[in-house]
């Protein structure tokens, strides 16, 4: 049985579009678990409307506004037992076969159930009527879903939380983060935590249309070459351009402090961790080399990382 984690916020529009997504997937062998984090639309009248719907499969969590989506997701995983988990946005609509190639793919990588596991994919980015502007998420962001060990996943993160499944011992691992504020967000320290105590994998299958509603937390990327170029020109002759690269590499190192604050943190990752906060002391070659030979590093676009590092 999966636990599908629904954070709602303001979600009248397309709401309702996400739940007919649900209840259309080729495997039904989940139930719905919903917070909602204080809206002032209509959005807690349609969950009541498809709990009333499906009595068994929508189920409410009551419970005071966390203040984000990060935080309503983390909340919601500590108030849910299930085997395995799944997190669904608003205002997305997930592909027919979604859930059914998401446990398959677990199906197929899980050792057992107390090795903290793992799956994501890609996405279909779509505008507010579903129609596609962009065939991949991972591409339009210049990143690769096989790019899941944890020195990469510090620079650059593939996986989008909506596209995760992920089972229970996950789950165990991820809720003893020692600082929740001090994330980026929650499908970062997801994918961390699978890689650094259990196993990971990222399917090129787009099983999400994300939509892009202007409100999204993390929109999707649509900058191709020459548009990095420019905006490259633009920072530049702003003088924000080392400004915006040292701080690029600057929060992975703040989220590398902050999985050194967990005590069972295994030894290898801990040194290499503690090495890569310090790097800034040791000479550009060294800095470099270090990356290379850990793969602190990008799916492309290597050479200019390497020249702030």
């Amino acid at each position: 049985m999966i636990a599908v984690l629904l954070a709602t916020y303001n979600g009248t529009k397309y709401l309702p579009e996400l739940f007919d997504s649900l209840f259309n997937q080729t495997c039904q062998d989940f139930t719905v678990y919903v917070h909602d984090d204080g809206s002032k639309d209509n959005t807690c009248d349609i969950i009541a409307e498809y709990s009333k719907m499906y009595p068994e499969r929508v189920q409410i969590l009551w419970g005071p506004p966390t203040g984000s989506p990060k935080a309503n997701f983390m909340w919601m995983m500590s108030q849910v037992e299930a085997p395995y988990y799944m997190f669904c946005d608003q205002d997305d609509v997930w592909e027919g076969n979604k859930v059914e190639k998401s446990m398959e793919a677990m199906i197929a990588i899980e050792q057992d159930s107390y090795v903290p596991t793992l799956v994501f994919s890609d996405m279909t980015v779509v505008d507010e009527q579903l129609k596609v502007t962009q065939a991949s998420f991972v591409g339009g962001l210049g990143r690769s879903v096989r790019n899941t060990r944890f020195t990469q996943v510090l620079i650059d993160n593939p996986a989008a939380g909506c596209t995760m499944l992920f089972n229970n011992a996950l789950k165990e691992v991820a809720l003893g983060c020692p600082d929740i504020d001090a994330i980026p967000m929650h499908d970062v320290w997801m994918l961390l935590m699978a890689d650094i105590f259990g196993k990971v994998t990222g399917l090129e299958d787009r099983l999400v249309r994300y939509r892009q509603t202007g409100d999204n937390i993390m929109g999707a990327g649509t900058e191709d070459d020459i548009d990095k170029v420019s905006r490259n020109a633009s920072d530049i002759k702003s003088g924000s351009f080392l400004q915006k690269k040292r701080e690029f590499v600057q929060s992975s190192k703040d989220l590398a402090k902050v999985l050194l604050m967990m005590d069972k943190l295994p030894a290898k990752v801990r040194l290499l961790l503690k090495d890569y906060v310090e790097i800034g002391s040791k000479p550009k070659l060294a800095r470099i080399y270090f990356y290379k030979k850990n793969k602190f590093e990008r799916a492309r676009n290597n050479a200019w990382y390497y020249m702030w590092i």
